[in-house]
């Protein structure tokens, strides 16, 4: 009996430490499910891009000091970061809780260089998340001097890989995307450089880019060499398209900013689609008096102007939705956008388009907006400007190709454009990110559908007085309305919330555009969370 009394004192112990073992495991809070992300939210001084989807970080060679990569990817309050520096003679970088703190020194090289910082999530001692971010660094650029003797010359034009996702050479730096999970291992670059030089390593020649490769290219005559530093990264695999449940997720890989595409002359018949309807406010009917209409070539932005874009030239960001600096900046004034139109002429050395008189400035916050003015055009000027709405409707039907399509770049509206049925994240239409769906011919994304667009031509009549043929016509050189639709100007393309048929390549709507909230829109729907733009300039 004690032997068996003592046998159930030992399962009764063996039974109670179990249950403590159990309780204890169970009170105990379980790993925070953290997949690490970084995103930059300004552009700092030193800062030319980052990448985030192949987590690259281009500095210029004056190097930088900032805070400007912020962390997400869970909750990151139980957790801590850390950051460890591949060569920390030029590059030292901290964790905050949601940061990273970073300090790049000048690069007094000719020759770019790279760095890694890998950075580690940890919860009670155990790393749960690892993240790897390369930085790029510019090498010294020399001011030199036009070269008229070709066989000096000792540039790499292009470097090329099949099968990646991007390519750009940005002074001494090369950056390459592949798709995810490529071997990086086992590559072959075509490259193009200037006529009659040399390059190592040669062309067509595999290469292991695990690591950056330099390439060196010598000119013709030998009296100059020029080094390039080849860095190649995989694209991180992301979810896009359809209906999502996080617009965080969805990024554009190949955003440049400022880019834009060459819309070459040509004619159309104006005010017409393929099917001999026009439409306007999302009605379809018979064209009316659609013409034949002549287009000088323009250049036009790739994109609709991002968040990024737009505080790079104005410094601030008016826009409802700023979750993702690649989202269309969008509750901009007319004269908000012919402002952004004339900055960015000034900084490219550019003629500016529009003088303003009688202005009207609103203070949101620490910065001014301008509401309204009086706004008068140089049709002559080479600077950026707004689309006139046959130049939107010309590039929107493909320009000189004048594609056979009823949206721009597809009879298929969920192929090129967000609208009501596409956009949907929880089953609510969301503004996306610029150039996630297809282009249209000339290249140019999301015409027919993400936020509506501005022209720069004052309303005159929804429909044509005239048939008689045009030759880059402008509209009105004033507002003909008085009061409180003295503004009103013609707007293109369908938006996040429109359905499909208000994104036809015909497509022209109304506004009044110094309305900056929705108080006196029928209706009372906000079209400044809606309307964004994209400015043009003349080939000259």
């Amino acid at each position: 009996m004690k032997l068996l009394n003592k046998f159930g004192y030992i399962l009764l112990s063996v039974g109670m430490m179990a249950s403590v073992a159990a309780c204890s495991d169970d009170d105990k809070d379980s790993a925070p499910d953290i997949k690490l992300t970084a995103s930059l939210t300004s552009f700092p001084e030193g800062v030319e891009s980052f990448d985030e989807s192949t987590h690259v970080l281009v500095v210029g060679n004056e190097g930088t000091i900032n805070s400007a990569i912020k962390f997400g990817g869970g909750d990151l309050s139980k957790v801590s970061l850390n950051a460890v520096v591949a060569d920390k003679t030029w590059c030292i970088a901290k964790c905050t809780p949601t940061r990273l703190a970073l300090t790049v020194v000048k690069n007094n090289a000719e020759l770019a260089r790279e760095n890694t910082i890998d950075i580690s999530v940890s919860y009670a001692g155990q790393v749960i998340d690892t993240y790897q971010m390369k930085v790029l660094q510019q090498g010294v650029t020399k001011v030199e001097e036009p070269v008229e003797d070709k066989s000096k010359l000792a540039e790499l034009k292009q470097f090329i890989i099949s099968g990646q996702v991007s390519s750009k050479i940005n002074s001494t730096i090369v950056q390459v995307t592949m798709p995810y999970g490529a071997d990086l291992t086992s590559l072959t670059p075509i490259y193009e450089i200037s006529e009659g030089a040399t390059c190592f390593p040669g062309n067509m020649v595999d290469q292991d880019f695990s690591k950056p490769v330099i390439y060196s290219v010598t000119s013709a005559d030998r009296s100059v060499v020029k080094q390039y530093i080849v860095s190649v990264s995989c694209q991180q695999p992301s979810s896009s398209g359809g209906d999502i449940s996080d617009p965080t997720q969805d990024h554009n890989p190949n955003f440049q900013m400022f880019d834009e595409v060459y819309v070459g002359a040509g004619s159309m018949i104006f005010g017409q689609d393929n099917y001999g309807y026009t439409e306007s406010g999302g009605q379809l009917s018979p064209a009316q008096n659609a013409h034949k209409c002549n287009l000088s070539a323009f250049y036009m932005g790739k994109y609709e102007v991002t968040q990024r874009e737009f505080v790079d030239v104005m410094g601030y960001n008016p826009s409802v939705f700023q979750y993702d600096d690649q989202l269309p900046v969008h509750k901009v004034t007319l004269f908000e956008a012919m402002l952004y139109c004339n900055k960015l002429s000034e900084r490219n050395g550019l003629t500016t388009v529009y003088t303003f008189s009688n202005e009207v400035w609103g203070t949101v916050g620490d910065h001014k907006e301008l509401y309204q003015a009086d706004v008068v055009a140089n049709r002559n000027a080479n600077g950026y400007r707004l689309p006139t709405r046959a130049e939107f409707e010309y590039a929107a039907k493909g320009g000189p190709n004048q594609d056979p399509y009823s949206y721009s770049g597809s009879n298929d509206h969920s192929e090129v454009a967000w609208n009501d049925e596409t956009s949907l994240i929880k089953g609510v239409p969301t503004m996306r990110c610029v150039g996630l769906l297809m282009p249209n011919s000339l290249g140019l994304y999301d015409v027919t559908g993400n936020v509506e667009e501005y022209t720069g031509e004052w309303y005159e009549s929804i429909y044509f007085n005239s048939d008689a043929e045009e030759t880059d016509p402008w509209g009105p050189a004033a507002p003909l309305k008085t009061g409180e639709d003295k503004y009103m100007v013609y707007c293109h393309g369908g938006n996040y919330d429109s359905y499909p048929s208000s994104g036809r390549n015909t497509n022209h709507r109304l506004l009044n555009g110094n309305i900056k909230n929705d108080s006196s829109f029928p209706g009372g729907e906000i079209w400044f969370e809606k309307i964004g733009f994209r400015p043009v300039r003349y080939d000259k």
